[in-house]
């Protein structure tokens, strides 16, 4: 009887120790949450509620998906999967293998993810969850069928979800993503509705994607005038994400266009100071060739008066050694002003490096390429951090990853990483301890890039070399 009444009481403590996850999980207190559940799942793992075991499993997995622990999340999920099966509970499945589905997106391992998001998408069918079927297709096609690059594919998956009936925020999230999905495929005119209907939405953080998105369809126009417009806007709705988050990538997006204008003044005063010195360049050997002239025609003209021109010629030719030593003195000026230009150069470097640096992925990687110790190999990445790091390095490189796109439309957003960070110069060490994988494995997966999602089998480069030359 104690030991019934010991049983009972582990399970009542779990049963409220996951009630309470759930709730911190709803007010977005992620690591708050994930600590209750690594606690209710001990006390529940040993009782007779399986159900209950497989629903802590599979929210402890989400967590472990929040903060980057993908292969812990994916374990999670799968047990749930199991446990789910064994009490056949059909929706606990449908629902773990959307969160399984979610993990591999985020691993890259496409094959998988539409694996799971079709199990998850079966079930919802046979048991006509509208709503579910709705999420599935607006997740298929974002997340899935954008992100390896197939466009139609994943605007098609949008329309179903938005045909079904979304509503409140997802409709919102899915108007935003044909917007952008229109946008790739370079059709503009079907693109602009979808973002006018986005701009309904409460979101600062949904209008601050679709100004900047409406600021390059009108840049694609050439309408410089409404592309200031929507930058404008963008901006405004920046500073508003930036009040309600405090997000440090907000400042870091600020921070990039200071270094446009810092850019552009330092451009404008090389060429000031470059016009300047070709000028007096010009002028200096006009007068040169001009007193040359002179000289030959009066040595020519009046070979009488020789002796008495003689000095005359000799002052000429002071003034003309004169001049090649003013010559002289304006090369030298011009590698004075070569050497300030480097140093422009330079300290636009020291200053895109200290842009760069406040990125988490940048700091991480130039930590790894500094010293690999415990504490440098402690880091979390989140997708903020490497959706930063790829607008920094399309600043710096001038939109480097669209670019890689047109070219590659096959790469996955894990390839696009990829391709930025060997694009910043990083080395094939630091990539694969970022992508927490052998090196081995890393050069693996390159040799996969190349061959399959860019078609260079032929190509006699190395992967770095063809990043290099986009």
């Amino acid at each position: 009887m104690t030991s019934c009444d010991s049983q009972a009481k582990r399970q009542r403590q779990a049963r409220a120790l996951y009630e309470r996850g759930v709730q911190l999980r709803a007010e977005r207190l992620s690591e708050e949450a994930a600590e209750c559940f690594l606690q209710a799942l001990p006390l529940a793992e040993n009782g007779d509620d399986i159900a209950l075991t497989a629903n802590i499993k599979d929210n402890l997995g989400a967590m472990y998906n929040k903060h980057q622990l993908f292969e812990e999340a994916l374990t999670m999920h799968r047990a749930a999967i199991a446990d789910f099966k064994q009490i056949h509970d059909s929706v606990g499945m449908m629902t773990a293998w959307r969160n399984c589905g979610r993990v591999t997106k985020s691993l890259g391992l496409f094959a998988q993810t539409k694996a799971y998001y079709d199990s998850a998408f079966h079930v919802a069918t046979l048991l006509m969850d509208t709503v579910m079927v709705n999420d599935l297709y607006l997740e298929i096609g974002r997340d899935y069928y954008m992100e390896i690059g197939n466009y139609p594919k994943a605007i098609e998956c949008v329309h179903h979800a938005m045909d079904g009936g979304l509503d409140g925020n997802d409709l919102d999230i899915a108007n935003m993503t044909l917007g952008i999905l229109y946008y790739y495929v370079n059709r503009n005119d079907e693109a602009k509705p979808y973002l006018e209907k986005a701009l309904q939405s409460e979101r600062a953080g949904i209008k601050m994607s679709v100004y900047q998105t409406l600021y390059g369809i009108a840049l694609n126009e050439k309408n410089i005038k409404m592309a200031m417009k929507y930058e404008e806007r963008f901006l405004e709705y920046m500073k508003l994400v930036e009040k309600e988050n405090n997000n440090e990538n907000i400042l870091r997006i600020r921070a990039e266009y200071e270094l446009k204008a810092q850019k552009s003044e330092m451009e404008t005063l090389h060429r000031t100071k470059s016009f300047k010195l070709y000028l007096i360049i010009a002028v200096t050997l006009s007068v040169a060739l001009v007193i040359l002239l002179i000289v030959r025609k009066r040595i020519s003209d009046n070979k009488i008066e020789m002796e008495r021109f003689k000095s005359q010629v000799e002052r000429d030719q002071n003034r003309i050694h004169e001049l090649v030593s003013d010559m002289e003195n304006l090369i030298r000026t011009n590698d004075e002003l070569r050497r300030d230009h480097q140093t422009l150069s330079q300290k636009e470097l020291l200053m895109t490096n200290k842009i760069m640096s406040r990125n988490k992925v940048f700091a991480t990687a130039q930590g790894l390429s500094e010293h690999v110790t415990a504490d440098a190999l402690n880091f979390k990445l989140s997708d903020d951090d490497w959706a930063d790091f790829i607008s920094l390095t399309d600043l710096v490189y001038d939109g480097f990853s669209q670019r890689l796109l047109s070219l590659y439309q096959k790469l996955g957003k894990w390839d696009v990483r990829i391709c930025c960070l060997s694009k910043n110069g990083f080395s094939n060490q630091v990539i694969s301890i970022l992508l927490d994988t052998q090196t081995d494995s890393y050069y693996k997966r390159k040799t996969r890039i190349k061959q399959m999602k860019m078609n260079l089998v032929d190509d006699n480069r190395t992967f770095e070399e063809i990043v290099a030359a986009v």
